[in-house]
Protein backbone atom coordinates (compact mmCIF):
# COMPACT_ATOMS: atom_id res chain seq x y z
CA UNK A 1 0.00 0.00 0.00
CA UNK A 2 2.70 2.30 0.79
CA UNK A 3 4.42 1.51 -2.22
CA UNK A 4 1.83 2.29 -4.41
CA UNK A 5 0.93 5.88 -2.21
CA UNK A 6 4.37 6.70 -3.12
CA UNK A 7 4.20 6.46 -6.66
CA UNK A 8 1.11 8.35 -7.03
CA UNK A 9 3.25 10.98 -5.29
CA UNK A 10 5.91 10.62 -7.64
CA UNK A 11 3.82 10.64 -10.25
CA UNK A 12 2.09 13.71 -9.15
CA UNK A 13 4.24 15.59 -8.65
CA UNK A 14 6.11 14.60 -12.23
CA UNK A 15 2.55 15.55 -13.69
CA UNK A 16 2.81 18.96 -11.57
CA UNK A 17 6.84 19.45 -12.69
CA UNK A 18 5.54 18.69 -16.32
CA UNK A 19 2.87 21.31 -16.81
CA UNK A 20 4.41 24.19 -14.81
CA UNK A 21 7.84 23.47 -17.12
CA UNK A 22 5.38 23.67 -20.21
CA UNK A 23 4.48 27.01 -18.87
CA UNK A 24 7.53 28.05 -18.58
CA UNK A 25 8.69 27.92 -21.76
CA UNK A 26 5.62 29.32 -23.26
CA UNK A 27 6.22 32.21 -21.15
CA UNK A 28 10.00 32.33 -21.85
CA UNK A 29 8.83 32.41 -25.72
CA UNK A 30 6.58 35.39 -25.15
CA UNK A 31 9.39 37.48 -23.05
CA UNK A 32 11.71 37.26 -25.68
CA UNK A 33 8.73 38.74 -27.86
CA UNK A 34 8.47 41.43 -25.32
CA UNK A 35 12.20 42.19 -25.43
CA UNK A 36 12.49 42.02 -29.10
CA UNK A 37 9.88 45.14 -29.16
CA UNK A 38 11.00 47.08 -26.22
CA UNK A 39 14.71 46.87 -27.69
CA UNK A 40 16.83 49.63 -25.88
CA UNK A 41 17.44 52.98 -28.69
CA UNK A 42 20.43 55.49 -27.53
CA UNK A 43 19.73 58.83 -27.39
CA UNK A 44 18.79 61.43 -30.04
CA UNK A 45 19.84 64.25 -28.11
CA UNK A 46 22.86 66.29 -29.19
CA UNK A 47 25.47 66.64 -26.65
CA UNK A 48 24.94 70.55 -26.27
CA UNK A 49 21.13 69.62 -25.21
CA UNK A 50 22.29 67.01 -22.87
CA UNK A 51 24.68 69.66 -21.43
CA UNK A 52 21.62 72.73 -20.91
CA UNK A 53 19.90 69.87 -19.64
CA UNK A 54 22.46 68.66 -16.95
CA UNK A 55 22.87 72.44 -16.11
CA UNK A 56 19.17 73.14 -15.51
CA UNK A 57 19.13 70.11 -13.25
CA UNK A 58 21.96 71.50 -11.07
CA UNK A 59 21.14 75.00 -11.07
CA UNK A 60 17.43 73.54 -9.32
CA UNK A 61 19.49 71.44 -6.79
CA UNK A 62 21.73 74.41 -6.41
CA UNK A 63 18.53 76.68 -5.39
CA UNK A 64 16.60 73.69 -3.57
CA UNK A 65 20.23 73.68 -1.30
CA UNK A 66 19.92 77.85 -1.02
CA UNK A 67 16.41 77.72 -0.13
CA UNK A 68 16.41 75.21 2.40
CA UNK A 69 19.13 76.86 4.22
CA UNK A 70 17.30 79.85 4.12
CA UNK A 71 13.86 78.83 5.16
CA UNK A 72 14.63 75.24 6.82
CA UNK A 73 14.37 76.80 10.19
CA UNK A 74 10.89 78.57 9.76
CA UNK A 75 8.81 77.89 12.29
CA UNK A 76 5.77 77.20 9.43
CA UNK A 77 4.34 73.58 9.36
CA UNK A 78 7.07 71.39 7.05
CA UNK A 79 4.53 71.42 3.94
CA UNK A 80 4.25 75.03 3.76
CA UNK A 81 7.84 75.55 3.91
CA UNK A 82 8.47 72.97 1.08
CA UNK A 83 5.70 74.62 -0.79
CA UNK A 84 7.98 78.13 -0.56
CA UNK A 85 10.70 76.44 -1.53
CA UNK A 86 9.71 74.68 -4.66
CA UNK A 87 7.51 77.44 -5.69
CA UNK A 88 10.67 79.65 -5.12
CA UNK A 89 13.19 76.78 -7.42
CA UNK A 90 10.16 75.68 -9.99
CA UNK A 91 11.70 78.45 -12.46
CA UNK A 92 14.56 77.08 -13.07
CA UNK A 93 13.24 74.19 -14.94
CA UNK A 94 12.38 76.09 -17.38
CA UNK A 95 15.74 75.87 -18.65
CA UNK A 96 15.00 71.82 -18.75
CA UNK A 97 12.12 72.19 -20.82
CA UNK A 98 13.13 74.57 -23.22
CA UNK A 99 15.97 72.52 -23.81
CA UNK A 100 13.53 69.45 -24.33
CA UNK A 101 11.16 71.71 -26.76
CA UNK A 102 14.63 72.85 -28.52
CA UNK A 103 14.79 68.97 -29.46
CA UNK A 104 11.51 68.38 -30.17
CA UNK A 105 11.15 65.56 -27.44
CA UNK A 106 7.51 64.60 -27.21
CA UNK A 107 5.68 67.00 -24.12
CA UNK A 108 4.85 63.99 -22.49
CA UNK A 109 8.19 62.64 -21.75
CA UNK A 110 9.56 65.66 -21.12
CA UNK A 111 6.70 67.12 -18.33
CA UNK A 112 7.34 63.01 -16.86
CA UNK A 113 11.02 63.98 -16.55
CA UNK A 114 10.63 67.52 -14.83
CA UNK A 115 7.74 65.71 -12.55
CA UNK A 116 10.21 63.09 -11.58
CA UNK A 117 13.01 66.14 -10.86
CA UNK A 118 10.76 68.24 -9.02
CA UNK A 119 9.49 64.89 -6.88
CA UNK A 120 12.92 64.04 -5.84
CA UNK A 121 13.72 67.62 -4.93
CA UNK A 122 10.71 67.71 -2.84
CA UNK A 123 11.31 64.47 -1.27
CA UNK A 124 14.94 65.86 -0.33
CA UNK A 125 13.85 69.29 1.31
CA UNK A 126 10.89 67.71 3.41
CA UNK A 127 13.15 65.16 4.81
CA UNK A 128 15.80 68.31 5.55
CA UNK A 129 12.74 70.15 6.84
CA UNK A 130 11.67 67.95 9.06
CA UNK A 131 14.60 67.15 10.39
CA UNK A 132 15.50 70.38 11.19
CA UNK A 133 12.18 71.29 12.80
CA UNK A 134 12.56 67.96 15.14
CA UNK A 135 15.53 68.93 16.01
CA UNK A 136 14.66 71.86 17.07
CA UNK A 137 11.61 70.43 19.13
CA UNK A 138 14.03 68.31 20.95
CA UNK A 139 16.18 71.07 21.73
CA UNK A 140 13.49 73.12 23.04
CA UNK A 141 11.59 70.11 24.66
CA UNK A 142 14.61 68.38 26.71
Amino acid sequence: MRMLMRRRTQLGAGLLWLALGSLGFAQAGSEADADIQQEWQPTTLSDKTLAKIHGGVEAYQKCLNDETRLHGNDPLDSRKVTDLILGRCDKTLTVVKQAFDGEKVPSVISDRYIKSKRSRGAQQVVKVVMGAQAARYAKDHP
